[in-house]
């Protein structure tokens, strides 16, 4: 028998798709990727997970095997999360969330308090504060990535180049997990080479959506359930592309736990952004004695 299911469900227009392990009687877990991720870079953890929970990993709109559109925004994200647990009648269901992904799961829990029954968020407080000029250049290379994907991005030449792009962007992923995500996360073009299973036009937004930290904040402050943040203690090296650099000062820290009415702040040491990759054992046992499991 297979580890799990494949599973579809309809968002507005879209067919979305989530993979759904183990026993639909124990108490639903849903997981929710990043930006340009998919749901097969958390199997390690929903294995880690079904011995307790009911664990539901979503393909968010264009992103895996879920279907596209042509334009993205992210309350998009936020009701498609919210149409699986509608589609599926998942009772109070726990929600973990990494990078874009929490962010996701924690505007649904500031929308709909009474919806999920806790929070767990992986590296889901958003980006550090940008200088005038580190905002100017991301504007202009957002507009740039607009530009090219647009355009149509070139197919990667195969497998190996996919995993070396894979290594160049985290070099903390082991070969043998970066050839897997290689291999699950690329698909076949007509012209025999590979692309990558999100669409290209999610680039676009950083430029169209921006991140506003004010009105994150608003969702933060509503939500009403226990919440676990976990953050890689190297994480500043992806927001900055800055070996040691810090993610955020120590007081910009605080002011934004404090949004939480109720929270466990959790740092993982080794790790960066991609937590569930560089420390996946540290971070089962984090969210297992989270949950009381």
């Amino acid at each position: 028998m297979p580890e799990y299911a494949d599973r579809f469900f309809r968002s507005g227009t879209l067919r979305i798709h989530f993979r759904d392990w183990g026993d639909p009687g124990l108490p639903p877990l849903v997981v929710v990727h990043g930006l340009r991720d998919h749901s097969h870079s958390f199997d390690d953890l929903a294995r880690g997970l079904l011995d307790r929970f009911h664990v539901l990993a979503l393909d968010l709109r264009g992103h895996g095997d879920s279907e596209t559109t042509p334009y993205y925004a992210f309350g998009h994200f936020v009701l498609d999360l919210h149409n699986l647990i509608r589609a599926l009648r998942l009772p109070r269901p726990i929600l973990v969330g990494h990078s874009m992904g929490g962010e996701v799961a924690v505007r649904l829990a500031g929308s709909f308090p009474d919806v999920p029954s806790r929070l767990v968020l992986i590296e889901g407080l958003g980006p550090p504060p940008l200088d005038l000029e580190a905002e100017r250049r991301w504007t202009i290379d957002g507009f740039a990535r607009i530009d090219r994907a647009l355009a149509g991005h070139p197919g990667l030449k195969d497998l190996d180049a996919a995993y070396a792009r894979l290594r160049q962007r985290n070099p903390r992923l082991t070969e043998q997990r970066a050839r897997e995500l290689a291999l699950l996360g690329t698909r076949a073009r007509e012209d025999g080479t590979l692309e990558w299973k999100f669409d290209a036009m999610l680039t676009t937004m950083a430029v169209t959506d921006p991140f506003n930290l004010e009105f994150a904040m608003a969702f933060w402050r509503r939500v009403a359930v226990p919440t676990l943040l976990v953050h890689g203690a190297e994480s500043g090296e992806f927001w900055r592309s800055k070996p040691g650099a810090i993610y955020l000062e120590p007081d910009d820290l605080v002011r934004r736990l404090a949004c939480f009415r109720e929270h466990t702040f959790v740092e993982i040491p080794g790790a960066g952004h991609m937590v569930h990759f560089d420390r996946p054992r540290e971070l089962l046992t984090t969210i297992r004695r989270f949950l009381g499991a």
